[in-house]
C-alpha cells in the first residue's frame, strides 16, 4: 500500500497527514538567507500558503518575487517534481506568462534553509507576475473564458513532453486519488454538505473514480482556479498569466478543465453557457475525446465536494483561520448547491455542443444528478 493510499483509507485525518503544515520562519532569518544565497534584500510581505511559508519580496530598486519555503513534511522528491517542471517550461514555453525561477548566486535553481531542530528546508525564489486574480472585479466575459480554457489547453501541450518520478505523489487536491471518500473528512464535514452532497459518495466510488483509469492523463497544473489567473486590472479580460504550481500531478487531462471550470460557476447569469466557453476555449486548441466530454460534469461535481471537504478540514484544523479560507467556503458551497439544482444533462449537452458534438442519448442516473 502507497503512503497515498494509506492515507485516503485512514479514518481520520491530521494536517500532518495532508501536509498543511507550512514552516514559521522569522522575517529577519529569511532576509539573512536571501542575502547570503540570492543576494538580495529588501522588504517581505506574506502571503497565503497551505503547505509551503509564502512572501512577497519587493526589493529596494523596486523588482518583486515570490519566496516559497517548502514544509519539514514535504517530499524533496515531491519538489523537485515541481522545480523541475518549471524548468521545461522555461525551455519549451518561454512565451509562456508563468513564474520562473530566480538563480541562486551559485547558479542552481534552488537553495535551502535550516530551522532551529537542524532540518534543512528547500526554498525557492520565483518571478512575481503582475496582474490581479479573476476573482478580483467585475466577472470575467465569455470571451476571457475562452481565452482561460486556451491558455490550459497551450499548457497542457507544454507538459506533454514531460515527466518525473514524483509526478504521481499524494496529493490533497488530487481528485483522482479518492480522497474525496475518506470517512473522517466527512465526520468532520459541516451538516450543510453532508445533506446536500453525502448522496453523491456511492455515485463516486461506483460511477465515476473507476472510470478515470481509462483516460488519457499526463502531467497538468491542477489548480487553474479564478485566484491564480490573472488579468492585467480588474476590468480587463486578457489573461496576464497563471501562479502557483505547487498542486501539480499526473492525472487525467480532462480533470485541468473540471478544476478550473468549476471555479467560475460563482455569480454567473448563465452558468452553462459560461463556463462552455471555457471549455470550448480548451477543446480547439487541444480537443477532448468523448469520453472526457461525458465524464467532465462528474469531475466538476468531485473536486467541488472535495473542495468542501478540505475547507471544512482545515477550518477544524487551524487555530486561527485566515479571511480567505473562512469567506472560500460559502462561495465552493453556492457553486456546488447551483450545479447539482441545473443538473448533469443540462451542462454535459452543453459541453458536447461546445465540442462539436451532438447531445448525448444517454440519461443522468436517477436521484445522483438531477
Amino acid at each position: 500500500m502507497t503512503e497515498g493510499e494509506s492515507i485516503v483509507r485512514q479514518r481520520r485525518l491530521t494536517a500532518a497527514d495532508l501536509r498543511f503544515t507550512p514552516p514559521q520562519f522569522a522575517k529577519g532569518q529569511l532576509l539573512r538567507m536571501l542575502a547570503e544565497l540570492y543576494g538580495e534584500s529588501g522588504s517581505l510581505e506574506a502571503l497565503e500558503g497551505e503547505r509551503d511559508q509564502n512572501h512577497r519580496l519587493t526589493t529596494p530598486n523596486g523588482r518583486r518575487f515570490v519566496v516559497k519555503v517548502s514544509g519539514a513534511l514535504e517530499d524533496p522528491g515531491v519538489v523537485d517534481f515541481q522545480i523541475k517542471a518549471l524548468l521545461h517550461l522555461e525551455r519549451t514555453s518561454p512565451d509562456l506568462p508563468v513564474p520562473r525561477l530566480h538563480r541562486t548566486l551559485a547558479g542552481t535553481p534552488s537553495g535551502e534553509i535550516v530551522d532551529e531542530r537542524d532540518v534543512a528546508h528547500v526554498v525557492r525564489v520565483l518571478s512575481y507576475l503582475p496582474g490581479v486574480p479573476f476573482q478580483n472585479g467585475r466577472a470575467p466575459s465569455r470571451r476571457a473564458l475562452r481565452e482561460i480554457g486556451a491558455f490550459l489547453a497551450r499548457l497542457c501541450q507544454a507538459f506533454s513532453s514531460f515527466n518525473h518520478p514524483s509526478s504521481r505523489h499524494f496529493m490533497p487536491w488530487d481528485i483522482t486519488n479518492g480522497l474525496v471518500l475518506n470517512e473522517g473528512l466527512w465526520h468532520d464535514a459541516q451538516a450543510d454538505i453532508l445533506e446536500l452532497a453525502g448522496p453523491l459518495r456511492r455515485h463516486f466510488q461506483e460511477d465515476v473514480l473507476p472510470k478515470l483509469g481509462g483516460l488519457r492523463a499526463q502531467v497538468i497544473h491542477n489548480d487553474g482556479h479564478y485566484d491564480n489567473f490573472l488579468r492585467p486590472d480588474d476590468e480587463s479580460d486578457r489573461v496576464a498569466g497563471l501562479i502557483d504550481f505547487g498542486d501539480m500531478i499526473h492525472a487525467p487531462l480532462v480533470c485541468e478543465v473540471a478544476v478550473s471550470a468549476s471555479s467560475f460557476l460563482e455569480g454567473r447569469d448563465d452558468p452553462v453557457e459560461d463556463v462552455a466557453c471555457l471549455v470550448q476555449g480548451f477543446h480547439e486548441e487541444l480537443p477532448l475525446a468523448e469520453d472526457e466530454v461525458e465524464i467532465l460534469y462528474d469531475l466538476m461535481l468531485l473536486r467541488t465536494v472535495l473542495s468542501v471537504l478540505l475547507v471544512d478540514f482545515m477550518l477544524r484544523t487551524s487555530d486561527e483561520p485566515s479571511v480567505y479560507l473562512t469567506g472560500l467556503r460559502p462561495e465552493i458551497f453556492d457553486g456546488l448547491r447551483q450545479m447539482l439544482s441545473i443538473g448533469e444533462r443540462s451542462f454535459t449537452d452543453r459541453f458536447r455542443a461546445a465540442c462539436h458534438r451532438p447531445p448525448s442519448t444517454t440519461r443522468a442516473s436517477p436521484g445522483v444528478r438531477t
